[in-house]
């Protein structure tokens, strides 16, 4: 057998050659290749370092492994080369090399490089190390101490933008409704609880999540409302039955009696009529219409007395309703809109006949044939009673404010008596919305009364928070004392009124 080596091209390669002799016959065997990269690798890489992404506190290794022994190491971060510290530690193991980092922080990311020797032979390998923040809370919320039908919010804020959160009142989880949001704007959490009840009481917890890791935040909120009744007011059917038949038998030194109801649209003037109606006749009826839609338009636009008959008499109350145009701002081209204040001080002094239809840029005017110039004493108005909604008073514009103030100075002027009706106190807040007989403990109503004071001088013993009727189909007893209580205040103001100013 004869061996012979050569080369082709820049692979090494071994070409054998076999020759047999058997018995007076000689041969020679097919040669053979064999490949010298088979029998003798080079040096390189049997694993890479891979890119790591860890968490700022946390170990970082990267490893590698090579296919020969005896091979040395350097690491680099970035150009720098690294050296054994208590931050970094070095490891070989046989043919694996690993680079670790202790307690990873912003400062050690980038790209690590090794690089392998062994005679002669060099390989390196590159990897890039990101180092992720831990979760942290930068804006807690705090402690929330409000009243009843308020608005709670928490918002709390972390360090990083991919996380997710839940909110918890207790042990509870809590879901989006119609009283309660939830949302995140990038790295801020935000809990709304649109009016505060009672039962919202308790410890709110913030959780937030990515991956394995969360942290949270907690806060106590408290919802209060006054442990006594702030005005006394019985809600036994006794007492509605009372108040009605007093109303019923009144007799007063004038009849009828002129009241006479203003105030913003929507406000609900048409809806307490409708209601003072319903309840003199056990069943709901629209004697005076009132605008259900919301549109934000006066529904009435005549000027119309309103008699409430009693349910199984033949009579009617003695006293009688007026209901006007709403007052609204003046549109962007400064046209009046809603009732002039001028038609109102008009109907004040008996001038304004039933059916007047309402003109908010041509007041009436004494050259107006439909002017009563000799007003009876039954034509003048006896109390005056602006209705404001209790969910609206804080965001009515000046503008209307200042129409109501001029209507008020001159029925002040007049000694008309002056009464302020809040309604939609049920919308207003939620307390008073699930239990109208907790209304005289509802420090949001009270509030709003007091708001109401505060903005037209009316003092707080003139001012009575109701609830029309609406969706109910039946008479509810909370409702009707309400009423009849706020009605029996008004009748008695212009009752003395008309015995003082009227000449009788």
């Amino acid at each position: 057998m004869k061996r012979h080596f050569s080369e082709q091209g820049s692979l090494p390669f071994y070409t054998v050659n076999v020759v047999q002799f058997s018995g007076l016959i000689f041969w020679q065997s097919s040669f053979c290749l064999f490949n010298m990269e088979y029998l003798f690798p080079s040096f390189k890489f049997t694993k890479h370092l891979e890119d790591t992404e860890q968490l700022a506190g946390k170990e970082v290794t990267l490893s590698c492994e090579v296919n020969k022994y005896g091979a040395s190491a350097q690491w680099f971060h970035g150009d720098k080369q690294i050296t054994n510290s208590t931050k970094v530690t070095m490891v070989q193991k046989s043919r694996r090399f690993d680079l670790r980092i202790n307690n990873v922080q912003e400062s050690d990311e980038g790209f690590y490089r090794i690089k392998l020797q062994r005679y002669g032979e060099v390989v390196e390998s590159t990897a890039k190390v990101a180092v992720q923040e831990k979760i942290v809370i930068s804006r807690y919320f705090q402690d929330v101490r409000v009243n009843g039908g308020q608005e709670v919010i928490l918002k709390c804020e972390v360090n990083r933008e991919d996380v997710t959160a839940e909110w918890k009142k207790g042990d509870q989880l809590l879901t989006t409704g119609r009283n309660v949001v939830m949302e995140q704007r990038g790295r801020e959490f935000i809990l709304k609880i649109k009016q505060a009840h009672s039962s919202d009481t308790g410890l709110y917890t913030c959780l937030v999540k990515s991956g394995r890791e969360e942290v949270k935040c907690s806060a106590e909120v408290a919802v209060q409302e006054f442990d006594k009744e702030w005005r006394i007011l019985n809600f036994s059917i006794q007492n509605r039955n009372k108040l009605e038949a007093e109303l019923i038998q009144f007799k007063p030194k004038l009849e009828p009696l002129r009241i006479l109801l203003y105030g913003p649209v929507g406000s609900g003037k048409s809806s307490f009529i409708n209601s003072i109606d319903v309840l003199f006749n056990g069943q709901m009826n629209t004697a005076s219409l009132a605008d259900s839609a919301g549109t934000g338009y006066s529904f009435t636009k005549k000027y119309k007395t309103h008699r409430i008959e009693v349910k199984g008499r033949s009579k009617v109350l003695p006293f009688v309703f007026n209901d006007v145009m709403g007052l609204e701002d003046k549109k962007q081209d400064n046209k009046p809109e809603g009732v002039a204040p001028e038609d109102i001080i008009s109907a004040l002094k008996g001038h304004i006949p039933d059916d007047y239809m309402f003109r908010p840029s041509a007041p009436l005017t004494e050259e107006q044939k439909s002017y009563n110039s000799d007003p009876s004493p039954t034509d003048k108005v006896h109390c005056l009673v602006c209705v404001l909604p209790a969910d609206k008073i804080t965001f009515m514009t000046d503008d209307v404010f200042s129409k109501m103030k001029q209507i008020r100075e001159t029925a002040s002027d007049m000694g008309i008596p002056q009464v302020t009706m809040v309604t939609r106190v049920d919308v207003a807040c939620p307390v008073v919305g699930s239990n109208l007989g907790k209304i005289y403990y509802s420090i949001k109503i009270k509030e709003k009364m007091q708001e109401c004071s505060n903005r037209l001088g009316v003092p707080m013993n003139c001012i009575f928070p109701v609830k029309n009727y609406h969706e109910e189909t039946k008479l509810v007893l909370e409702v009707d004392v309400l009423i009849l209580d706020a009605l029996f205040h008004i009748v008695n103001f212009a009752n003395n009124y008309a015995a003082k100013h009227m000449g009788i």
